[in-house]
């Protein structure tokens, strides 16, 4: 199972999943409007989760003591002081000769990390602040904050947003009074969650790391907030709270935008962040110092490059126009004049003039749907399995023909390649709820929904919907049975091999397919077949259908040797 796929799966309150498998629900309220604690079951309802502590006497509740920015660390009753229980010569300091000015780093806790993360200072869940290292004594250059979590956590408590504030500012403003450079430039701090508020950064003048220089605040609000599900163990909230996501889309799909396209698109929108308010009209300076447009974030060139690819002819033919305005890939009464008019806007945004009003009404929110269909096919053949690459090289702003090797290798990219591909799942489990009550559930270990609770390994998740959708378009509905499974899930369903419900052939604990997210069992086996081997399944093992599991496919996709199954 590949380790860098985080989401998720579709999961619904229907009790027992065929195979002794009962799913509990959690109706919390993950958004970031409200900060609040998203937390798995065992931890109650996100307001009420209780700070997680090491047991060594933790402060209860945050002190009303301010940070006082003329005093050191130690000096601060608003910091609980453990430099001595957390061994402070644990943490690093710089070599000698070191000149870089200080930074401060801002990160949720990641759970899994081995060994754990040594931070300077740890919000605790209920804003409490703890010192484990002293900057200042140990002349840190990179000051680690350190946002504590609950296992499920995604966002920070409102308690801890508002003491991070106050420590990150406290924090900057200690630097900038010992070092002139920063005072004239400002603090860079790398908030890679998005904890920090913009309020805050604004107010304190506080610089980004240079491989963030390529994405809007909004944009990197939201690669922090596809960050965060990294870390924490796995979760789950219901799927109404993705909404917060993405801008809304107040356009039904098209006749010819295939799931695949409404995942890209939403993908793109997300990592765009367009104004909540007015999503279609928006319009954004770019760091790159051109206009960005709607709720894709169209550039200039982008919107020139697809003009050009409508080969209307020089000049534009009145026919070609009409017959696109009846395919519906133009608006009614677009004619030469309003070319003519998207032209010359395309070129002010390039120039990095902005857009008026008025150049904005021609693209009306139908106009750029179809523009977006149009384009993140363009980027999706270019990318083909890798859905994160294709929404971050559309958020460089450059058409596909344009784009670098370096464009590609840029840490900004990969961190909107990894944000975009975790939207673009996000998307495919919103795309599968059926169900108000369904609910999305994520993990660290790559799993990718496939709608009804259930999960695969990223490439056989993709074939599976694509065998799906190829299916129900001959009328044909494959109806899963199982198909990922945890070591537990397996010694579980191990131990009741033969009781009713469960299959007399089943594998031991470690031996399945299914573990590894590379296997599903399928109820209507016979008619979903021909579809599933089309798309990288074998019936059975690698080996030919098993006797007594004729259910059991197996995902191979040219990729995967290894035989295990059941």
């Amino acid at each position: 199972m590949t380790k860098h796929q985080d989401i998720v799966s579709v999961q619904r309150n229907d009790g027992d999943d065929g195979h002794g498998h009962s799913h509990g629900h959690d109706h919390r309220q993950p958004t970031e409007k409200f900060h609040a604690v998203v937390a798995t079951s065992i931890s109650g309802p996100a307001r009420d989760v209780g700070t997680v502590g090491d047991g060594t006497g933790t402060v209860a509740a945050a002190t009303t003591d301010s940070l006082d920015p003329k005093q050191p660390p130690s000096k601060q009753r608003r910091i609980v002081d453990r430099t001595q229980a957390s061994a402070e010569q644990s943490l690093e300091m710089p070599p000698i000769g070191d000149n870089a000015p200080p930074k401060i780093s801002v990160s949720m806790q990641d759970l899994n990390a081995q060994p754990p993360e040594k931070p300077h200072f740890v919000v605790k869940q209920d804003g409490s602040i703890e010192m484990h290292g002293d900057p200042e004594k140990l002349h840190a250059k990179d000051i680690k904050v350190q946002i504590e979590r609950s296992e499920g956590q995604i966002y920070p408590s409102d308690d801890q947003k508002k003491a991070a504030d106050e420590l990150v500012s406290y924090l900057s403003q200690r630097l900038k009074g010992q070092n002139p450079e920063l005072a004239r430039n400002g603090v860079e701090v790398n908030d890679r969650d998005a904890v920090v508020s913009p309020e805050t950064r604004q107010r304190e003048r506080m610089r980004q790391p240079a491989e963030n220089a390529g994405m809007t605040p909004e944009t990197q609000q939201s690669v922090g907030n596809m960050n965060r599900f990294r870390g924490g163990r796995g979760g789950e909230m219901p799927i109404n709270n993705t909404n917060d996501y993405y801008p809304e889309r107040s356009v039904p799909r098209q006749a010819n935008e295939s799931d695949q396209a409404a995942q890209m698109k939403e993908a793109v929108a997300g990592l765009f962040n367009a104004d909540r308010a007015k999503p279609y009209e928006t319009v954004r300076k770019h760091p790159d110092g051109d206009h960005r447009v709607g709720r894709y974030g169209f550039s200039g060139r982008q919107i020139h490059n697809w003009l050009a690819g409508l080969d209307l002819g020089d000049p534009p033919d009145p026919a070609k126009i009409e017959e696109l305005i009846k395919q519906g890939k133009l608006p009614k009464g677009f004619n030469a004049e309003s070319l003519k008019k998207m032209q010359a806007m395309a070129e002010k945004m390039a120039k990095g003039e902005a857009p008026t009003a008025e150049d904005m009404k021609l693209l009306p929110k139908e106009l750029q749907e179809t523009m977006a269909t149009d384009m993140v096919g363009q980027y999706s053949k270019l990318f083909q399995d890798n859905p994160g690459a294709a929404a971050a090289a559309m958020m460089t702003g450059k058409p596909p023909t344009e784009l670098t090797q370096q464009d590609l290798t840029s840490p900004g990219f990969k961190q909107m390649e990894d944000a975009g591909k975790r939207l673009f799942e996000i998307a495919g489990a919103r795309q599968q709820a059926q169900h108000e009550n369904d609910s999305m559930k994520w993990t660290p270990e790559g799993r990718v929904s496939i709608g009804d609770g259930r999960w695969l390994e990223g490439s056989a998740a993709e074939a599976l919907n694509a065998a799906k959708a190829e299916a129900r378009a001959h009328g044909v509905e494959i109806k899963i049975n199982s198909a990922g499974r945890t070591y537990e899930e397996q010694a579980s369903l191990y131990a009741r091999r033969g009781t009713p419900g469960v299959s007399r052939i089943v594998a031991r604990p470690g031996t399945s397919n299914h573990e590894d997210g590379m296997a599903i069992d399928v109820a209507n086996w016979q008619q979903a077949k021909p579809y599933l081997q089309k798309y990288g399944f074998v019936h059975g093992d690698g080996n030919g259908p098993i006797a007594g599991d004729l259910v059991h496919f197996k995902f191979v996709g040219g990729r995967n040797s290894n035989t295990r199954y059941a």
